[in-house]
């Protein structure tokens, strides 16, 4: 059959369409794109002030990662339920990866490049979870320029800049916070072509991090069998699969003194069986996740929603085809629809699509913008005033919304970690300065420091000097199940803790009497059903305080954004306070 031949209109639309495509690709060469070295730069400013400033948000980062950290380099320390062997939820594999940064950072003071106090490790741990996601972002955005384009990997890296979400999650001890930095590495892989690659990073964050992120890797799983054949992705996917369940169960065999996997263990606590369930621990309603999406994202988070459809207004001369495109979004969508239909919800739990979100944000924007210069493109000099006013006034709104988040954050929540510091520095029995003992040499006094309500703020051991202090709990309104001390053994991680269950049962063993406490810490609520401290000043003395915020007695928004002068006004705080025992007066 004879080719159709082409009218000279068809050709005339052929050509003036080439010709936009052509002036598409010059616009988008003469954008400017920082480089990876820049990126890196700027990315670590937030980072590095995360670790810092950042408060501890979630007793679960406490008391089931610092903890147990410590108690791997220090000998004491808490353990939850999680790690009785009986249940072996938590990897030590995970701990080990941040056990090797910290005896790397404890080295450097042996040799006197840095000081040798125990806080230091904990900030050096802060600081090279800060670097390594500072690193891994500036990588994602660098992947994101060449699937995307330069102006949304411009847009997305001042979203990953200001995000108050990604600020707290970046230095936070989690599987959730592991689990999104590989979830970017994954990404990057993906969007580079580098299957295998993807794949490993994958298998780590599901075996090593928290398995229910397995959903995520769906759609890249499809296009990989599709891409690379199916019998050589299930071949390579099993064998680094393998590789990495061997080591593994190694490094927990090691510890537990049984053979474990504790992502299937996790898996069926929470959803396998018909007996227990995460719900045991709390459940919200929709608006919880809602709630945390305009507090962290703000603006971003409305942008960020319909980034799908925005894909296929995007620019037609990219290399990577639409579909692609919408691939590489997709895990965001299935996370979010799977995270917002469980009973059990708790913010850390979205931080594994916190950069997908991002990335969506940054699509719809720079959709956006070119569908409004292409409207202009008789007027350029209007469209480009136009746009600019669009790009100004929704990346403006939303980094002054974001550093405003942050502030309040940081104001309200850091009353624990700088109480616990003075704790440290100034209070409790302490070998690296000498505070408490009697003469050089001396046997360090044991003193018992006890905590009521306020257990689940506990920071860590990283700010108790050494085993002279002991951490005790006081029955207060909580009935739940608290966490008990490892056995300071040798082998204390095998040894099966008494007065364990997985219910969340309270067990009244872990109370001592208030009489047994020489320090109390406690937030001065006027409230509050446990002992008020500040009433009974023949008994306890203050030692120090600083403000928390008290949410009940402070308005919205003032007390979840900071505004200079309003928030002071409508705003009330708590005292976080230190009490210490008064001795009888002498007769």
């Amino acid at each position: 059959m004879a080719a159709r031949r082409v009218t000279k209109a068809e050709a005339k639309a052929e050509a003036v369409a080439a010709a936009q495509v052509r002036s598409e690709q010059l616009d988008e060469r003469q954008l400017w794109l920082p480089s990876l070295e820049t990126a890196l730069s700027l990315l670590v400013l937030p980072r590095a002030a995360s670790a810092l400033l950042s408060p501890i948000a979630d007793c679960d980062e406490t008391f089931n990662y610092w903890e147990p950290l410590h108690y791997l380099l220090y000998r004491f320390g808490f353990q939850t339920w999680e790690y009785s062997p009986v249940y072996a939820l938590r990897s030590y594999l995970y701990l080990l990866l941040h056990y090797v940064v910290v005896k790397l950072t404890a080295f450097s003071s042996t040799l006197g490049l840095l000081a040798d106090q125990k806080l230091l490790l904990f900030y050096g741990l802060r600081a090279a979870l800060a670097l390594l996601s500072a690193y891994v972002e500036a990588l994602f955005y660098q992947s994101v320029s060449r699937r995307f384009g330069r102006r949304t990997a411009r847009y997305l890296l001042w979203i990953l800049l200001f995000n108050a979400g990604v600020f707290h999650a970046s230095t936070a001890f989690l599987p959730s916070t592991f689990t999104m930095v590989l979830v970017m590495l994954f990404a990057s892989a993906w969007m580079d072509r580098q299957h295998y690659v993807a794949l490993f990073w994958g298998v780590v964050a599901v075996l090593c991090g928290w398995p229910y992120v397995g959903v995520l890797f769906i759609p890249f799983a499809v296009e990989t069998m599709y891409t690379r054949g199916l019998i050589k992705s299930i071949l390579v996917g099993a064998g680094i699969g393998g590789a990495v369940l061997v080591v593994e169960l190694l490094a927990n065999f090691y510890y537990y003194k049984r053979w474990v996997l504790p992502a299937w263990n996790i898996v069926v606590y929470n959803v396998l069986s018909s007996e227990t369930d995460s719900t045991l621990y709390g459940t919200e309603p929709l608006s919880y996740y809602l709630l945390n999406l305009a507090l962290n994202f703000n603006v971003v988070a409305l942008l960020a929603a319909p980034a799908l459809l925005f894909v296929f207004i995007l620019p037609s001369h990219y290399e990577t085809g639409k579909l692609q495109l919408v691939a590489y979004l997709l895990p965001m969508y299935v996370w979010v629809a799977i995270m917002f239909t469980q009973a059990h919800k708790e913010e850390r739990f979205l931080s594994p699509v916190y950069p997908l979100v991002c990335l969506a944000a940054a699509i719809t924007l720079s959709a956006v913008v070119y569908r409004v210069g292409r409207f202009f493109s008789h007027a350029r000099a209007v469209g480009s005033g136009f746009t600019q006013l669009i790009v100004v006034g929704t990346l403006g709104i939303y980094s002054l919304l974001s550093v405003s988040r942050v502030v309040s954050n940081v104001i309200n929540f850091s009353a624990p970690l700088r109480v616990y510091h003075h704790l440290y520095a100034n209070v409790l029995p302490n070998p690296e300065t000498g505070m408490l003992l009697n003469a050089p040499g001396a046997a360090t006094p044991t003193v018992n420091l006890c905590l009521l309500k306020e257990w689940y703020r506990y920071p860590t051991s990283f700010f108790i000097p050494s085993n002279s202090t002991k951490v005790q709990f006081v029955k207060s309104s909580f009935s739940g199940l608290l966490p008990k001390a490892f056995e300071e053994h040798e082998n204390g991680t095998s040894i099966i803790p008494t007065a364990m269950n997985d219910k969340n049962r309270e067990e009244p063993s872990r109370y001592v009497p208030i009489e047994a406490c020489d320090y109390v810490v406690d937030l001065n609520l006027p409230g509050q059903k446990e002992i008020k401290f500040w009433e009974e000043p023949t008994t306890w003395e203050l030692v120090h305080s600083e403000p928390f915020l008290d949410a009940d007695r402070s308005k919205s928004p003032y007390r979840s954004f900071f505004i200079p002068v309003l928030t002071p006004r409508y705003v009330n705080y708590a005292d976080y306070a230190v009490y210490k025992r008064k001795k009888p007066a002498a007769n």
